[in-house]
């Protein structure tokens, strides 16, 4: 096993003498404290006390390579960490801790997390007396930081600690029979193996050895070797470490994420955090610089990581400038509660909790919600001292954008957060920035000069505020309410003018909203009474062919997007279907539904109509039968049950006829 190699039988405390020792970050967590190691742990123990109190004990190999002048094993992790504890425990138990003892000890540290890095060296540095109930007093601790208890490592060292005690309490003058030069009570022997540093060959044994290493854990090591190749803290990791990436990652920022964990895992959640941000500064950097050469790259870099979120790299983060964007995201999310804020503005859809926990969830996460995200965090970068009636306003207008454009590729993303951006310069008062600012982007545009024009009322006199929001919330509106305010005859394409607005008008248009149009389907009185409007023929506004009857077919709105696709559009194609609804839309705020349908009945313009539209408007129900609410007409009228008819006969005799 060890031909042509140098082995060395060695002591841990000579070993220390030596070399630092650096476990990796390709190895496992410290196994032997826990829970479920018990029987290990004590038995080892044992052997440990065996060998300082009588008979010395050699603990098999211990060999790694040398990296930076430190020693990275490869097998002896467990072996090593329970000997450091010991060491440090009985020379805190006997009073022997100085300069000297810390300045050895601290020569074994933790690669694989900062917390477990952090956790041994304020072990030795700040300490604690040696009473009862050991882990109590260094969780108890001013120096314990207390996210470190989630460190599978920490929590299995206290454990182990607990155990040393247990074991040695009773029984002195341990540190000099354990620091024996000359005849050392525990030995290994050690291996170091030359020129085989942390390759791909050693990382697969360690994996076969230990656990693999999550996505985040790898893309972890090799951020934060980036960030120092980068120098992207050198200002400060020495003089503030505790404000390094390194350092936040494992602390601060963990209690941030563990709230939202699963299981006891929160890497996916960090993934899906640290992608998103990634995007997110792609396309504002892209927005402020609009250099044409790197359109496609960033659109395509953006579209990839937006699909497959876990490739995210560290040079994704190429420039200190992407980094601290990064930094301050989590920094951001980790103060006062941020990550908890929420909006009493209706989100629909697009959030059912919070926009920092739909943020960093990894399946449905949108170009709309990213979006919303961004919104939320500008605001609190912007705005020192957070207030909920701004901050609700900012995120109503946003919503109004995401929900009204179609933001579905990276190309309309990168448009959707430049004007965001954009927006963001008022949006603690993001109304009075609208009535007042010109907005330089095209994205959107036909929005914005809503929202602009919806501004101006509000600013003009809050009291229409509530109006306007609840017109804006209503189902069929969602955020575009340029229909409404043209039922009022307040056309915001036309150089409106804020002083004929008419807030009780809006009020009443808001209720039929409200009463008639608030599910995604409207009500078969709604299409009988949709017969009493005009020419009677709103049904046109489609039409097919059905080959079972021979005859044109006809729909009778079969949905409310299909109403609202149709019946409030602009276009010269669709201007009469505008009026239609308009004016079923104005009877519907001054009397009811039946009302208005009974008052037809008795007009003069009822009886000279075919009997088929006399018999629809008049037999409440008869439209019953129809799911999809179509209709073929060739002299008589027939009701089709579905959405489709057979060409053969059995088909057409599917047919209701309305005669």
């Amino acid at each position: 096993m060890c031909e042509n190699k140098q082995f060395e039988k060695i002591s841990f405390w000579q070993l220390l003498a030596k070399t630092k020792i650096e476990i990796p970050i390709i190895q496992r967590d410290y196994a032997q404290g826990r829970e479920k190691q018990a029987k290990i742990r004590d038995k080892f123990l044992a052997a440990l006390y065996e060998a300082i109190t009588g008979q010395g004990i050699e603990l098999d190999f211990i060999y790694g390579s040398e990296e930076k002048n430190a020693l990275q094993p490869l097998d002896g992790q467990q072996r090593l960490t329970t000997l450091f504890l010991l060491h440090w425990f009985i020379a805190t138990k006997e009073n022997k801790i100085n300069e000297t003892v810390k300045e050895r000890l601290t020569k074994f540290t933790y690669e694989t997390r900062t917390s477990s890095r952090e956790f041994c060296k304020d072990l030795i540095e700040k300490g604690i007396s040696v009473e009862k109930n050991i882990s109590v007093l260094i969780k108890n601790a001013v120096w314990f930081v207390a996210s470190w208890e989630k460190d599978p490592t920490i929590s299995a060292m206290l454990i182990m600690l607990d155990a040393i005690q247990e074991k040695f309490k009773e029984t002195a003058d341990l540190w000099t029979k354990l620091i024996d030069e000359q005849n050392p009570p525990i030995t290994f022997l050690y291996i170091k193996l030359e020129n085989f540093g942390l390759s791909d060959d050693l990382y697969i044994k360690m994996n076969a050895r230990g656990k693999q290493l999550t996505t985040f854990e790898n893309f972890k090591s090799l951020f934060e070797k980036h960030i120092d190749l980068n120098n992207f803290e050198a200002e400060i990791i020495d003089s503030n470490f505790t404000e390094t990436f390194a350092h936040k990652i494992d602390t601060i920022w963990t209690d941030l994420f563990w709230q939202y964990r699963e299981g006891n895992l929160i890497d996916k959640k960090l993934m899906n955090f640290i992608s998103g941000v990634a995007i997110i500064f792609l396309a504002q950097e892209y927005t402020k610089n609009k250099d044409a050469n790197k359109r496609e790259s960033v659109e395509k870099r953006i579209q990839y990581l937006a699909d497959i979120n876990n490739e995210i790299t560290p040079e994704d983060f190429s420039t200190k400038e992407a980094f601290q964007y990064l930094k301050d995201c989590f920094n951001k999310y980790a103060e006062n509660k941020n990550a908890k804020k929420n909006t009493y503005v209706n989100l629909w859809d697009y959030c059912k909790s919070t926009l920092f926990e739909v943020f960093i969830q990894y399946n449905d996460i949108t170009y709309p919600k990213r979006v919303l995200f961004y919104a939320q965090t500008i605001y609190l970068f912007k705005n020192a001292i957070y207030n909920q009636d701004s901050f609700d306003d900012w995120m109503r207008v946003v919503r109004n954008i995401a929900c009204n454009i179609s933001i579905d590729s990276a190309t309309t993303f990168i448009g959707a957060i430049g004007l965001i951006n954009e927006l963001s310069n008022g949006c603690s008062d993001i109304y009075d920035y609208l009535s007042t600012n010109k907005v330089q982007s095209n994205f959107a545009s036909e929005q914005i000069k809503e929202e602009i024009a919806k501004a101006k009322i509000i600013v003009a006199n809050d009291g229409n505020k509530k109006t306007i929001h609840n017109m804006e919330d209503t189902n069929f509106c969602k955020g575009k309410i340029d229909f409404a305010l043209y039922c009022i005859d307040y056309d915001i394409y036309n150089n409106p003018n804020v002083s004929k607005f008419d807030v009780n008008k809006l009020d009443s248009i808001t209720k039929v909203f409200v009463e008639h149009l608030a599910i995604d389907d409207v009500s078969n009185d709604f299409r009988r009474a949709f017969f009493t409007i005009k020419d009677n023929d709103f049904y046109t506004y489609w039409s097919s062919w059905l080959y079972a009857s021979n005859s044109p077919k006809y729909c009778m709105i079969e949905n409310i997007t299909e109403l609202k696709e149709n019946f409030t559009s602009r276009s010269s194609k669709k201007q009469k279907y505008l009026g239609y609804l308009k004016e079923l839309i104005l009877q519907l705020s001054q009397k009811n539904i039946d009302t208005i349908i009974e008052d037809y009945i008795n007009s003069s313009n009822f009886s000279s109509l075919p009997n088929w539209k006399q018999r629809i408007i008049r037999e409440k129900g008869l439209l019953n039968p129809s799911k999809k609410h179509y209709i073929a007409i060739n002299q008589d009228c027939w009701l089709i049950p579905g959405s489709r008819v057979a060409k053969d006969k059995e088909g057409l005799s599917k047919l209701i006829p309305i005669k």
